[in-house]
């Protein structure tokens, strides 16, 4: 197999230097390095422009002419890699020497699986490690391992590269990152595999894209994500599912003779089926919420009769809806 890295840059000086070494200590070297600088005004160019004279392998560097945003930025870095892997990479992490060789193993071993994603170990700014791992902060906060998405930590196939691409574009603040859009159309067909074990350091920073609570140093307790997530208005988020659900349908319904290429014509079916029925729950969620709450518990009990609450946490999230603004 040939791997691709798809870096995207902008303005990185200041930590691109580790993470490019630690490429070079791979101890299974990548096939070429694909670069998408977004219009950096600091070294960041010319620390490129070093490295590529120094690589054992290949080091293609694009500049935008105008600033993309990272989202484009990494939608073109993907788009112009040559590889059957391609790993996205931020520029402030550094990856452990045998990441590339054991996503690697994991692609040949699970021939049908499309995105392969590691646990991260958390550091300070200075490559400090604090003894957090994305996963077990995830799994702290009650959530599955489904819920790691983080882009630096996952690689893909080029055909699912082909079937993610171009990511939608921005519908109103209903944007989709790249790294979300390329995971949850994976775990909708079930073609995606997490390694529970840290091949990288994450490096956290004032100026890291991602602020969840799960990329956080110190920990986060249950009811403060509760008050700050849970029990909010959360009519402006269903809208947002709503438009990302509706994209996910259209991308999966134009990309079904390539899915079915995969095997995974049963898994789409399904799929299809699942969004449909998520995307009227959350449409009847919205109702609920438009009343004022003394008028809500016979709307409630109705939508858990008829199962719409299995689409979400159960009783939780109906008792969520009873008592929010």
């Amino acid at each position: 197999m040939k791997i691709s890295i798809a870096m995207a840059t902008y303005n990185g000086s200041r930590y691109l230097p580790e993470q490019l070494d630690s490429f070079l200590r791979q101890t299974r070297q990548p096939d070429e390095l694909v670069v998408c600088d977004d219009c950096s005004q600091d070294g960041t160019l010319d620390i490129l422009r070093r490295f590529q004279q120094q690589a054992p392998f290949p080091v293609h560097i694009y500049q935008n002419e105008r600033n993309l945003g990272f989202v484009r930025n990494f939608e073109k870095a993907l788009s112009l890699c040559s590889g059957d892997i391609l790993f996205l990479s931020d520029q402030d992490d550094v990856w452990f020497e045998n990441r590339l060789a054991i996503i690697e193993q994991e692609f040949s071993a699970h021939p049908k699986k499309m995105v392969v994603l590691n646990d991260l170990e958390i550091t300070t700014e200075n490559l400090q490690p604090t003894g957090c791992r994305k996963l077990k902060n995830i799994h702290d906060l009650g959530f599955r391992s489904t819920y790691l998405i983080t882009g630096c930590c996952t690689a893909i196939r080029r055909e699912w590269r082909d079937i993610a691409l171009p990511i939608p574009e921005v519908i109103g603040h209903h944007h989709i990152p790249h790294d979300m859009w390329i995971n949850k159309l994976a775990d909708l067909l079930g073609t995606r595999l997490i390694i529970e074990r840290p091949l990288q350091f994450y490096r956290r920073h004032d100026n890291n894209t991602s602020s969840s609570p799960s990329n956080n140093i110190s920990k986060t307790s249950k009811l403060k994500i509760l008050i700050s997530y849970g029990l909010k208005d959360a009519r402006e988020g269903w809208m947002a599912k709503i438009a990302h659900t509706n994209l996910y349908l259209d991308r999966l319904e134009k990309s079904r003779s390539q899915i079915q290429s995969l095997g995974a014509s049963e898994r789409l079916d399904k799929a299809v089926i699942d969004l449909r029925n998520r995307l009227s729950a959350l449409e009847h969620r919205l109702k609920i919420a438009a009343y004022p709450r003394w008028r809500r518990p016979p709307e409630l009990l109705r939508f858990w009769l008829s199962g719409g609450y299995q689409n979400f946490a159960g009783w939780k999230s109906a008792l969520k809806d009873m008592v929010r603004p």
